[in-house]
């Protein structure tokens, strides 16, 4: 079962270095990482896939590649390492040098990482989406209050950032809707809460999680502004550790908060089938009436750009395909479909 599983790794990788954003800080990694998945001297790397399949048997591949490039560049940052696996002016040869000697000297440490911590990449611009459509669904079914919860939610930037119109404004240009957006709608909040699975993740580790590159370094320094911009926001939004495969702990929170709109972005990925499928039950099951799920999670598993964008409402497990994003970084094009009307009124879609 480990060299089945380590194969179907392998593929994985070797598929997402062929991502059309390659070269904006991680493609070096998956290149070296993927020829060390493939050699047999690779002891490091077998001891320290055998640990984390055992202490987390249900992550995805795609999770797994995103979140060993991460942790091993949190360890060589914390302990002033050289970046050599990360040099795309390297020759290959000695990238995968340089990651295979790691990972057998300290395979221990970043396996630790790896089982302690997600990947918790946070984009300023992801919540430019969730803002209208929750602001049309509670304006369409009349909500007089939305009870909000934010599943995997990082720092808590995106529940933050909900009615700020500067950050809106300046992020909102950049996304183009095909054929409409739907009107921008201060959302009637009267909770709001982020949890994410113990550990909470820090402003550190949400910094290594944002590729070594000067695209990634703008992508973080939009963070950085919209967190300064959302301040005062953030003093009203409630941050609590819960692990999302929790689900009575998690049915039970959202009972005993009377939530009725659930948000879920960049998460579900990282996780088999069945746990994405029980999640949603659990969610849809417990939200008050009417209740709105929420998800947006990257398309083809990292491999390409985009990102698609689903929706449950009423109890019901029946996803709605309501758009398509052609960057997950929310810069460019939003393709929106039929569905979208069901969720936030017919005009929605005109």
């Amino acid at each position: 079962m480990f060299s089945a599983r380590k194969k179907a790794l392998g593929e994985a990788v070797a598929d997402m270095c062929h991502h059309q954003q390659g070269s904006h800080g991680w493609f070096a990694f998956h290149e070296c990482l993927g020829e060390v998945a493939a050699s047999r001297e690779a002891a490091g790397l077998d001891r320290l896939l055998a640990s984390l399949w055992r202490s987390r048997p249900h992550i995805s591949d795609a999770h797994t590649i995103t979140l060993l490039g991460i942790a091993v560049r949190h360890h060589l940052l914390e302990h002033s390492g050289p970046g050599d696996v990360f040099d795309p002016r390297l020759p290959l040869s000695r990238r995968t040098s340089a990651l295979t000697d790691l990972l057998e000297r300290r395979g221990d440490v970043i396996a630790r990482h790896m089982e302690s911590y997600s990947n918790s990449y946070t984009g300023a611009r992801r919540f430019l989406l969730p803002q209208l459509v929750i602001g049309a669904f509670a304006d369409r079914f009349a909500v007089p209050g939305v009870r909000l919860l934010d599943l995997g939610t990082s720092i808590g930037l995106l529940p933050r950032q909900l009615n700020n119109e500067a950050v809106f404004r300046r992020f909102a240009p950049d996304l183009r809707w095909h054929p409409a957006a739907p009107p921008y709608r201060s959302i009637p909040l009267e909770f709001v809460c982020g949890v994410d699975r113990p550990p909470l993740p820090t402003l550190d580790w949400v910094r290594t999680c944002h590729g070594p590159s000067d695209y990634y370094e703008q992508r973080f320094e939009e963070v950085l502004w919209s967190l300064e911009q959302s301040e005062r926001a953030g003093r009203d939004v409630r941050l609590r550790p819960l692990d999302l495969l929790d689900s009575p702990g998690l049915a039970a929170f959202l009972t005993d908060h009377r939530v009725n709109v659930v948000t879920c972005n960049f998460v579900l990925y990282q996780y088999g089938e069945d746990v994405r499928r029980e999640l949603v039950r659990t969610v849809t099951g417990a939200l008050d009436a009417p209740g709105l799920l929420l998800l947006m999670d990257p398309s083809h598993a990292l491999a390409r750009q985009g990102c698609a964008v689903h929706a449950y409402q009423d109890g019901s497990t029946e996803a709605l395909h309501i758009a398509d994003v052609s960057d997950a970084h929310f810069m460019g094009d939003v393709t929106v479909h039929p569905d979208m009307g069901v969720v936030a009124g017919p005009e929605a879609y005109r």
